[in-house]
């Protein structure tokens, strides 16, 4: 019989001079107390791969903080509105809406009302309604804008003019100047655009006169420039006047057309203007820009504006920002998988330290410690590296362009950029330290690899998740569901990154009969796949989205070209008549023209002007009117700026090369033969265009239909492409088919006058022609110029993408891709050189091993390029077929294209530079090392 002794509980062992047992949380710190420092020391200790890591992940935290702040300085913040607007010191600007039940916007920018209010409504009206609204103590500081014409030499300029009470001190710090002095009496100050465009400097006298559609009546006043105002002045103010400038506002402020001088007024004082008061003002027909409201403004229930709008829901806000998020998280997985193998080759070499702290009784929890935080010490120091460089180059940048008034960081934003930098670097660590925890400790210690078996599921499920995923996409952009089409890139290529490893065994597998060097470099690449997986997957994912974008980037650049409408041939002078056909103006007469003409050779000498004759409609009865028109399949979606001479037009074909037609020759050979010219797509049967003559009801609605409808076949020829670009002034019609249309009831005026030859005409020039224009004939009821000013400008041919756009995308994929090869390579070369000494000392060549770093560099950049063009191209596709069918009716400008010398480039080109750098950069030459039996 055997006596046996219970072992002693840990209860009973303990004495009482033991400490107490210590909680998790204590467990916790201690835990990653010594992994910190052990993260410090081996940063110190391994300077080079610390650097690496650092430049990694500081290149995006910079890049992150730098755009953050940017554009949080240069856009509509509301920390910009406050410094633009409202200056160093302002509570609220104020300014008369002339709208019964005012509503307004929280920021100002918005405003909605009934009908304009019944006069009389003075200045005094207002000031009363201020006192009444503003809280104790709120100083008011009248003032005027207006819009103002100022005169240089010989040219003049339309501009936003303010005139204010200068001596109050919070009203002058809202005008800073760059040069000079704010204005006194008999003084102006200027921007820096309305200096240099008219040529004035400081002490030159100017004149300047009342602008818009009452301009021409009012006097010119003379002054003195004192200063040369900085950009972004509140209310756009371009022309500064001092108290005692000419400004006037009118007795009655309801007769004050819309572009006419308006009071305004700035309110200072220690006392916010809350949203209550705002709400108060409003009642007034006050609409009030507050920097407490700003900065702090209302939910949205208390806005009466946004009464019956409902919050953006959480679909919409994806719809709208998910693309970017998508773009985001892609270019993070995309740095995790750069800096991955590094930490991977890292906890290799610390393979035995780890070791021997398992041996002591290090967890396994202990070891992942270890590995992470080498990853957050070199995350956090160069996470703040990256902060303090981006905001210094964003600091720079708004220095430069608006000067550091408005630089404003978005501090809890730049502190989120900083924390994703850490996590950043974590992200990259923690795989490997999950293979470090799982090592075999007794053959790391022993001297051989330690490494794990890799398991199969993680390629299986990687390549139906990317199949799925990428179908998603394609179905997203076709049924336009942005949900879905941007879930199916991210997993599609989450996907892909699981199945890299499986891709990259099954080749390594395979490479049985291929030569040495690629057969050493992927069954290298198939043993070592903690190092060699990521940087395929980190090549796939740069040359994936490369080409993703530079599909997209080719069919916006063809739907770009496609949109357009030309107004006249490039550099012709285009002058517009805005109201030809409209029954309650008179057409232009040729003491018209000869008006016109005198003007312009006036500002612009050697413009030799023609006049363009078009058709308009029949006049409107009373009730019923008649539409004539030609039916047209299909027509540009594009728009245009300036002056346009809309068709149909009437012409022999003598202006067919001033007016920009696509293929000249063949309209010019159909006007000759009495063919209609048309855009392609606007023929029927036979190559005819139909004119389609309807009469409606005076109160039609777009629910009615005509009261009597005919078509007329007309003889026709198309010209330039269905999906476009066209020109304006199609169609054109001969004079031998004038007729028809006549008796339809249209008549013929002069549309406009276009120049006979090429002009060149400075933005000062154009503002002079126009405002001497509006002087002429007078204004639209919208405040324009009867008579617009227009330049023609040639279509341009994006039917290969703008070179520098998709530059920077081939480019920006490019250098990922191959920095990902290339790190990868340097790792492999570095942990290869024991067996390349093996093959060096079994009789290789000496070029042996410049040919196996070469492979192992293509290995990484061919599989990463081949499977990324291959998975970028369906993505590029999804997106332009979600702008495709995003309608009802498919938008035909949209179409794929295959951009084939640029993906031919990522495809075959960057494995060739990859492997063509490794060679190279690699010597011949190699020093034999120490090997461990085991």
């Amino acid at each position: 019989m055997v006596a046996t002794v219970p072992s002693p509980s840990r209860a009973a062992l303990r004495t009482e001079t033991d400490e107490p047992r210590r909680g998790p949380g204590a467990r916790f710190r201690g835990r990653w107390r010594i992994a910190l420092r052990y993260g410090a020391r081996d940063a110190r200790r391994n300077k080079g791969r610390t650097a690496l890591v650092a430049v990694m992940v500081a290149l995006p935290v910079m890049l992150g903080s730098f755009a953050a702040t940017v554009l949080w300085s240069t856009q509509g913040t509301p920390e910009r509105r406050v410094a633009q607007e409202l200056g160093p010191s302002l509570q609220a600007s104020i300014t008369f809406a002339n709208m019964a039940d005012l509503q307004q916007s929280p920021d100002g920018n918005a405003a909605s009302g009934n009908e304009q209010l019944e006069g009389p409504v003075t200045v005094a009206d207002l000031d009363a309604a201020l006192d009444a609204a503003l809280p104790a103590g709120a100083r008011v500081t009248h003032a005027v804008a207006a819009p103002v014409i100022v005169f240089g030499e010989s040219l003049q300029s339309a501009e936003s003019g303010v005139q204010a009470d200068l001596s109050d001190a919070a009203v002058a710090a809202a005008f800073p100047v760059t040069e000079g002095t704010l204005p006194g009496p008999g003084e102006v100050a200027v921007s820096r655009r309305v200096a240099d465009e008219l040529h004035l400097a400081i002490g030159d006298d100017v004149s300047t006169r009342l602008g818009g559609s009452a301009g021409s009546a009012t006097e010119l006043v003379s002054a003195t420039i004192s200063g040369v105002l900085a950009t972004n002045q509140p209310v756009s103010a371009s022309v500064l006047y001092p108290a005692t400038g000419p400004l006037t506002t009118a007795d009655d402020l309801t007769t004050t057309l819309w572009d006419g001088a308006q009071p305004l007024w700035f309110v200072s004082g220690d006392a916010p203007v809350t949203w209550d008061d705002v709400l108060e003002l409003n009642e007034s027909s006050l609409q009030v820009t507050s920097r407490d409201v700003l900065l702090s403004p209302p939910h949205h229930s208390a806005v009466p504006m946004y009464a019956g709008v409902p919050q953006t829901s959480a679909s919409d806000f994806l719809a709208t920002w998910g693309l970017l998020g998508a773009v985001v998280a892609i270019a993070l997985l995309e740095a995790v998988l750069l800096i991955g193998p590094v930490f991977a080759v890292g906890a290799r070499r610390s393979a035995r330290s780890l070791a021997i702290i398992a041996a002591n009784g290090g967890t396994s929890r202990s070891l992942r410690a270890v590995v992470l935080g080498t990853g957050v010490v070199i995350g956090a120091l160069a996470s703040l590296g990256g902060v303090v460089l981006g905001l210094t180059g964003a600091a720079a940048l708004v220095a430069q362009t608006d000067g550091l008034r408005f630089f404003s960081p978005p501090w809890l934003i730049v502190a989120g950029i900083a924390l994703v930098g850490v996590l950043l670097a974590a992200a990259a660590a923690w795989l490997p330290a999950r293979g470090a925890s799982k090592a075999d400790v007794v053959a790391v210690l022993a001297g051989r690899r330690g490494e794990v078996s890799a398991r199969r599921w993680p390629a299986i499920v990687g390549t139906v998740a990317a199949v799925a995923g990428f179908t998603a996409a394609v179905v997203g952009g076709i049924t336009t569901q942005p949900l879905l089409l941007l879930a199916g890139v991210i997993v599609g290529e989450l996907g892909l990154v699981l199945a890299c490893g499986g891709i990259v065994s099954g080749l390594g597998r395979l490479a049985g009969r291929l030569p040495l060097t690629w057969r050493f470099a992927l069954r290298d690449a198939s043993r070592h796949r903690s190092r060699t997986t990521p940087a395929i997957a980190a090549v796939l994912i740069a040359t994936a989205g490369a080409t993703a974008g530079i599909v997209f980037s080719t069919a916006q650049a063809e739907y770009d070209y496609r949109s357009q409408y030309r107004v006249a041939a490039d550099g012709i002078l285009v002058l517009a008549d805005y109201l030809t056909g409209s029954p309650d103006v008179d057409a232009l007469t040729d003491a018209d023209v000869a008006t016109i003409r005198r003007i312009t050779a006036d500002v612009v000498p050697g413009a030799d002007l023609v006049p363009v004759t078009r058709l308009v409609p029949p006049a409107e009865g009373d009730d019923s009117y008649t539409t004539v028109y030609l039916r047209m399949e299909s027509s540009p979606s594009g728009g245009v700026s300036g002056g346009a001479i809309w068709g149909p037009i009437v012409d022999d074909g003598s202006l067919v090369d001033v007016l920009g037609i696509l293929d000249p020759d063949t309209a010019r050979a159909a006007l000759a033969a009495g063919r209609v010219v048309v855009l392609a797509g606007g023929l029927g049967p036979d190559d005819t265009a139909t004119l389609a003559i309807e009469t409606w009801a005076a109160d039609a609605d777009a629910t009615s239909t005509p009261l009597s409808s005919e078509t007329v076949p007309l003889p026709a020829t198309a010209v330039g492409d269905a999906r476009g670009p066209s020109n304006t002034v199609l169609p054109v019609v001969p004079p031998s088919a004038l007729s028809t249309f006549t008796d339809a009831g249209m008549t013929t005026e002069v549309g406009g006058l276009v120049s006979a030859q090429p002009v060149e005409l400075t933005a000062a020039e154009r503002q002079t022609l126009e405002t001497r224009l509006a002087d002429a004939f007078g204004a639209t009821e919208w405040g324009e110029g009867r008579i617009g000013v227009g330049i023609g400008e040639p279509a341009v041919d994006y039917g290969s993408p703008d070179w520098l756009a998709t530059l920077i995308i081939a480019g920006s994929g490019a250098l990922l891709a191959l920095a990902a090869a290339w790190i990868a390579t340097a790792l492999a070369a570095t942990e290869s050189r024991p067996d390349l000494a093996t093959l060096t000392a079994v009789g290789a060549v000496p070029s042996t091993r410049k040919r196996i770093v070469a492979a192992q560099a293509g290995t990484v950049a061919g599989i990463g390029a081949f499977v990324g063009v291959l998975s970028g191209y369906p993505l590029g596709a999804a997106f332009v077929l979600f702008f495709r069918y995003r309608w009802t009716t498919p938008d035909l400008a949209w179409s794929l294209t295959f951009p084939w010398p640029w993906l031919l480039a990522l495809l075959v080109g960057l494995p060739l530079l990859a492997v063509t750098a490794a060679w190279l950069a690699t010597r011949s030459r190699l020093v034999l090392t120490r090997r461990i039996a085991g």
